[in-house]
C-alpha cells in the first residue's frame, strides 16, 4: 500500500459504514482516488476516535441533483439532508465501499495525536502505510 485516506465522519455515518448500510459516502470535493485505496474511518466528535477501515471499490463524480435518484439506498441520508449539504456544489464526490472493518479497539484522539503528532482531518488527508501501521498496531490487530 502506497498510501491510505485518513477521512472525518460523524459518528452516525462510521457506524452505518462499518455495519454496512452506507456504501457510498457522499462528498462535494474530492481528489480521485484509485481502487483499492485503504480508507481510515475518524469518527468525530463526540466518539473522537478512528473506528476502522474500509476499501474504496471505486470513485466517481456526479452531479449532485443526480446523487439522490442514482444512490439514496446506499448513502444513509435523508433527501433533505442531502440537498442542504450539496446545496451550491458543481459536482459531487462518491466514493463507494467495501470490506468495513470495525476495530475492536478504537484509536482515541489523544492516542492519535501521541503516535503521528497531529489530530485528524477536518474532512481528509493522506497516510503513509508507516502511519497506517502505527494506528492500526495501537488499535485493532489487523495490519492494512
Amino acid at each position: 500500500m502506497t498510501r491510505a485516506l485518513f477521512l472525518s465522519i460523524k459518528p452516525r455515518y462510521a457506524r452505518s459504514i462499518l455495519e454496512g448500510r452506507k456504501t457510498v459516502e457522499v462528498r462535494r470535493k474530492f481528489p480521485d482516488l484509485p481502487a483499492g485505496t485503504t480508507i481510515v474511518l475518524y469518527s468525530s466528535s463526540p466518539e473522537r476516535a478512528i473506528v476502522g477501515t474500509v476499501r474504496l471499490k471505486q470513485a466517481s463524480k456526479l452531479p449532485p441533483d443526480r446523487v439522490w435518484e442514482l444512490h439514496s439506498d446506499a448513502i444513509d441520508i435523508a433527501e433533505e439532508a442531502l440537498g442542504e449539504y450539496l446545496e451550491g456544489a458543481d459536482a459531487s464526490t462518491l466514493l463507494e465501499v467495501e470490506h468495513p472493518r470495525a476495530w475492536e479497539r478504537p484509536v482515541s484522539l489523544a492516542s492519535l495525536r501521541a503516535l503521528l503528532g497531529f489530530g485528524p482531518p477536518q474532512s481528509f488527508r493522506y497516510l503513509d502505510s508507516l502511519q497506517v501501521e502505527l494506528i492500526a498496531s495501537s488499535g485493532s490487530s489487523e495490519t492494512y
